[in-house]
């Protein structure tokens, strides 16, 4: 049921409020303007599923060429004057090159195909054994507890293991890769005072360094990970193949970082907390554990890791009876598309038996299907199936506020989960 009295010209997309309860601006814009021109942030908002869809499979018209915060939206750029900063953004900014995100057919193809084979989905398959070992690793270091901050001993611990030792990251760097990744990651959005965007981006810098140290050890000594992959890889191009340059390598590896171990995060956090605020659906995943896969596309559906995304018309077009011109930035909001109506009956509910809940667009569509599903897809389902067979009767921990999201448009995850629970 749709909120009453509820207009788009109401909501700000970048409020805080807005940011942490959104739904009411989904609603709104799916009643009142799929296609919505805000030029105050200097895009265009599509929120239907059809929509979405017609522009994720048209790469001709609808670029991914573009930089991914897009529009007048806040780059964490503020602090022009600072010479340190200046040069420090020069550094970290040599991975800035369209390589996934950012690159169309044909060359983004020549980029996916080198990661392909590593996150294929027979490959993950093989992988079940391995991530178990790693779930039950941490569950093992809290359960006797009775509580826990879910997201941060488990629900981030979980894919950065994962994503670190696909990259090629050995176990003994594991600690300080994290400490580095996870700040590097901090200023991606918002404007931030000098000495926290100074600190952040000498963290991205080290973290590159490191990336760049371990390829060339990968190529004295190849190993069967996705950097030797990249390390060793040759490009196919219009003049003929080259291995990859650096930058090249940075941007890759920065992209499976962010989309391996941040959305994986969020969407385990997200799903527990589901779970406590639904406790019915809780009630029928531990009766029928099969539903679980199926409770992992609708925790994708209702609560879309990735927000939203950016193209850029490369032509003037007509899209849902708007007119476009040449050049206009379009926010793709995939997370609104999860909750169109006309697609997902009663959508804003949590349902695990949801027939149509594999239809969600939460990993995109199209050119730029996400790479790395098939490893997200596990790491949920392996999750919940050793969570939810040790564990029981999970509420929030009173000891705590309500816990409360990330202040991202681009990214939906909880900041902290701080939960009790039983031993099965």
């Amino acid at each position: 049921m749709r909120s009453l009295h509820v207009s788009v010209s109401d909501f700000n997309l970048l409020d805080p409020e807005t940011l942490e309860c959104p739904y009411p601006l989904y609603e709104a814009l799916h009643a009142e303007a799929p296609v919505h021109t805000a030029p105050e942030l200097g895009v265009t908002i599509v929120s239907s599923y059809e929509l979405l869809q017609e522009v994720v499979h048209d790469p001709d018209t609808y670029s991914s060429a573009v930089p991914t915060s897009g529009g007048n939206l806040p780059r964490g750029r503020a602090n022009a004057d600072d010479e340190e900063i200046v040069q420090l953004r020069r550094t970290f900014d040599r991975a800035n090159v369209p390589t996934l995100l950012a690159a169309d057919p044909p060359h983004h193809a020549r980029y996916r195909s080198l990661v392909n084979k590593a996150l294929a989905p027979r490959r993950v398959m093989g992988m079940e054994g391995y991530v178990r070992e790693i779930v039950t690793g941490l569950i093992d270091g809290f359960i006797d507890e009775g509580k826990v901050n879910f997201t941060k001993r488990f629900a981030d611990e979980l894919p950065m293991a994962v994503i670190a030792d696909q990259i090629g990251v050995p176990r003994s760097d594991l600690k300080e890769f994290k400490r580095r990744a996870d700040f590097a990651i901090g200023g991606i959005e918002r404007s931030i005072p000098p000495e926290e965007e100074r600190a952040i981006l000498q963290a991205g810098i080290e973290l590159q360094e490191f990336f760049l140290e371990r390829a060339e050890e990968r190529r004295r000594e190849p190993q069967d990970d996705i950097l030797t992959t990249l390390a060793t890889a040759e490009l196919e191009t219009d003049e003929g193949s080259r291995p990859l340059n650096d930058a090249e390598i940075l941007s890759i590896l920065q992209q499976l970082q962010v989309a391996g171990k941040e959305t994986t995060a969020h969407l385990i956090g997200s799903a527990m907390l589901l779970f406590i605020e639904h406790p019915e659906q809780l009630r029928a995943v531990q009766a029928d554990p099969s539903l679980i896969m199926n409770m992992a596309e609708e925790a994708l559906r209702i609560e879309s890791p990735v927000r939203a995304l950016f193209r850029t018309a490369t032509r003037p077009v007509t899209l849902g009876g708007v007119d476009l011109a040449e050049g206009t930035r379009i926010m793709l909001l995939y997370a609104a598309a999860n909750r169109d109506e006309c697609t997902f009956e009663d959508a804003a509910q949590f349902d695990v038996r949801r027939e149509n809940a594999p239809r969600h667009v939460a990993f995109s569509a199209g050119p730029h299907y996400c790479i790395g599903a098939a490893l997200a897809r596990l790491e949920l389902q392996v999750a919940f199936e050793e969570v939810l067979g040790r564990m029981t009767n999970f509420r929030l921990d009173p000891d705590y506020p309500r816990p409360s999201h990330v202040p991202s448009f681009i990214l939906r995850g909880l900041n902290d989960l701080h939960i009790r629970f039983d031993r099965v």
